[in-house]
C-alpha cells in the first residue's frame, strides 16, 4: 500500500531518531574533502606558485599581495590548460569520493527503514560495492547539465564582432538579453533535469544497477509518481528555503551571521541530509513494493 506523503515524513522522522548514526557519511564526507581540499591547495602552491617564486628570487615572508596577484596572472596566462586539467582531476576525485558516502547513506538508510537499524558496517558495505557505477552515474548527470550550454550558443553568435558590437549600443543590448535568456533556460534545463532524475542514485544503489539502468529506472520511477515526489521535492525546498531566509535575516548582525552559519552547516550534516535521504530511500521503497520495518515496532520498542 502506497503511503502519503504526511506519513513518509511522519515514519522517516522515527526511523532518524532511532538510527541518528546515518549523519556519519555526512560527516564523513564533509571531513574528506577537507582534507582533499587542503592537499589541492599545497600541491597547487608545490606545483605552480613555488617554482615561480624561485626562480624570481622573491622572499616567501616579503611577498605583497600585488606581487602574488602577478604571480597568479602569470600561472593563469602560461599554465591555463594544466590549470583547467587539474581542476578537472580534483573535481572527479572528489564526486568519487562523494559517490562512495552517498551509495554509503543510502544504503543505510535502506538498512534502517527495512529491518529498523543499521551501521557504520552497511555504509563501508554499500558504499564499496556502489561507489563506482554511482560516480560513472553522476559524471554521465553531469554531462546532461553541461549540455545545456546550447542555449548559449545563440546568444554568442549575436555578438559576433567585437568592435561592431561595442560601436552599436543597442546590438551589445540585444545581444546581452539574448544571452542572459539563454542562461535562464540553461538553468531552467538543469533545474528540470534535476527532478526528473531524483531517484536515479537511489535505484542503483538500492536495485544494484548499473548507470544506464539506474537512468532508466530512475525516470520511469519518477514518471510514474511525479506527484507524490514533486510535493516531496516541494518540502525540501521549502525547508532550504526557510533556512536561507533565516541566514538573510541574521546576516544583519556579524555575530548572529556567524553563530547561524556555524549552526546552519552542522544541521544540514547532522539532521537535514540525513533525514532527507530517508524520506527519499522510504518514498522509493514503497512504491516498490518493498518490505518496510513496521512502525507498529517502533512504538513496541519505546
Amino acid at each position: 500500500m502506497n503511503e502519503d506523503i504526511g506519513t513518509i515524513i511522519r515514519r522517516g522522522f522515527s526511523t532518524w531518531k532511532r538510527n541518528l548514526i546515518i549523519c556519519i557519511p555526512f560527516i564523513s564526507e564533509v571531513l574528506v574533502t577537507v582534507l582533499l581540499s587542503m592537499l589541492a591547495a599545497f600541491l597547487f602552491v608545490m606545483l605552480f606558485i613555488m617554482p615561480v617564486i624561485s626562480g624570481s628570487n622573491i622572499d616567501p615572508e616579503q611577498l605583497s599581495p600585488d606581487a602574488m596577484l602577478n604571480i597568479l596572472e602569470s600561472l593563469l596566462s602560461d599554465n591555463l590548460l594544466v590549470l583547467i586539467a587539474f581542476g578537472i582531476i580534483f573535481f572527479l576525485l572528489y564526486m568519487l569520493v562523494q559517490s562512495f558516502f552517498t551509495a554509503g547513506a543510502i544504503g543505510m538508510s535502506k538498512e534502517a527503514l527495512e529491518k529498523g537499524d543499521t551501521n557504520v558496517g552497511d555504509m563501508s558495505s554499500y558504499g564499496s560495492k556502489n561507489f563506482f557505477n554511482l560516480f560513472l552515474l553522476k559524471v554521465m548527470v553531469s554531462l546532461l547539465a553541461l549540455a545545456g550550454v546550447i542555449f548559449l550558443i545563440p546568444g554568442f553568435l549575436s555578438i559576433g564582432n567585437i568592435g561592431d558590437l561595442l560601436a552599436d549600443p543597442s546590438m551589445a543590448l540585444a545581444s546581452t538579453s539574448l544571452l542572459i535568456f539563454g542562461l535562464f533556460i540553461w538553468g531552467f534545463y538543469a533545474l528540470l533535469l534535476s527532478i526528473i532524475l531524483i531517484f536515479v542514485e537511489y535505484a542503483l544503489v538500492i536495485d544494484r544497477l548499473d548507470p544506464v539502468s539506474a537512468i532508466g529506472d530512475g525516470v520511469s520511477f519518477f514518471m510514474s509518481n511525479k506527484v507524490p515526489a514533486l510535493i516531496l521535492w516541494s518540502l525540501v525546498i521549502g525547508i532550504t528555503v526557510i533556512f536561507g531566509i533565516i541566514g538573510n535575516i541574521f546576516s544583519y548582525n556579524d555575530v548572529l551571521s556567524q553563530m547561524w552559519t556555524f549552526a546552519d552547516f552542522l544541521l544540514s550534516i547532522i539532521i537535514i541530509r540525513p533525514l532527507i535521504t530517508i524520506w527519499w530511500t522510504r518514498f522509493y521503497l514503497n512504491r516498490n513494493d518493498k518490505k518496510l520495518y513496521s512502525f507498529d515496532d517502533y512504538l513496541l520498542d519505546h
